[in-house]
């Protein structure tokens, strides 16, 4: 098994992505946004046997102290079976990234080796296959997807851009605020925009010149990335967020998308939407710890 280290165009990159419905973190457009903010980007490709068995994105950072990090997110991803210890193995030792360093990993499955120490513990995502039909959604959720097309929303899908993107990016700052919790920052989303303005989509339901609820689809590929949603109380009353997103799976699977990736689940401390995730018929995959390679 050999490594190579930033050999490859992105367009054989995205090629070889799509074999594996890549996750975003996975994404050249994501590495991008990366360098966009400052940091430092390098890709590898594992070979055996004169073909390639796997693929890894890190994103490297020199903090103030001098200390270079790398963290390879969602990866490595596996193109055919190799031993997945060995290619762990080669990424922690030919990684691009100076020393003093720490290098880490979050699997997109577990990965049995003793060069990894577990940080934290594993968290599960959830993932939609596309086409969907309507027999796959849950009861509940189906009914209420019903009754929100039956209550004079407008639909509306367009390129993200301009005021719409600022006012959504603006609604899921706020709201990370007031629910406490913190994802990417908007900042990242702007980049992911000037790398790839057109993988940006904006979905909307609205009512009476008001928008109920929206959501920000990142197109990477064959998959996609649900990546912001906002709904007003208005829009939770009449089930906008269930419209809007069943809107998304036809429009994307339309677009060649076989695999939307909902994000994160916590069924303990977010019951709700975990809730609204999974009965939408996405299906939980648990990913591997996020670990120290020494």
């Amino acid at each position: 098994m050999e490594i190579l280290w930033d050999q490859i165009a992105r367009n054989k990159w995205e090629a070889l992505a799509d074999r594996v419905r890549a996750p975003m973190a996975q994404r050249w457009s994501y590495g991008a946004a990366h360098v966009a903010l400052g940091g430092q980007v390098a890709r590898a490709v594992l070979w055996q046997s004169g073909a390639p068995v796997g693929l890894c994105q890190v994103l490297m950072r020199r903090s103030r102290f001098g200390l270079g990090l790398g963290l390879a997110s969602n990866g490595p991803l596996w193109l055919a079976p190799c031993d997945q210890a060995r290619a762990l193995a080669l990424i922690r030792a030919s990684l691009p990234l100076r020393r003093p360093r720490l290098r880490l990993v979050t699997p997109a499955s577990p990965v049995a080796s003793r060069r990894l120490l577990p940080l934290a513990r594993p968290v599960t995502t959830c993932r939609r296959a596309l086409p969907a039909q309507r027999e796959s959604l849950h009861g509940k959720w189906r009914n209420g997807l019903k009754k929100a097309e039956q209550s004079g929303l407008n639909l509306r899908h367009e390129q993200a851009r301009g005021t719409a993107l600022q006012a959504l990016l603006q609604a899921d700052q706020q709201q990370q605020g007031a629910r406490g919790y913190r994802a990417l920052p908007a900042r990242f989303t702007m980049a992911w925009q000037a790398d790839a303005p057109k993988a940006l989509r904006l979905f909307s339901a609205a009512k009476g010149g008001e928008t109920h609820a929206s959501a920000l689809v990142l197109h990477h590929g064959n998959t996609a990335s649900y990546h912001i949603a906002h709904s007003t109380a208005e829009g939770r009353q009449s089930g906008a967020a269930r419209l809007v997103l069943w809107h998304i799976f036809e429009e994307m699977a339309r677009r060649g998308v076989v695999e939307l990736d909902l994000g994160r689940i916590d069924e303990r401390n977010a019951p709700g939407l975990a809730r609204f995730k999974l009965r939408s018929g996405a299906e939980p995959l648990r990913l591997g710890s996020t670990a120290l390679m020494w």
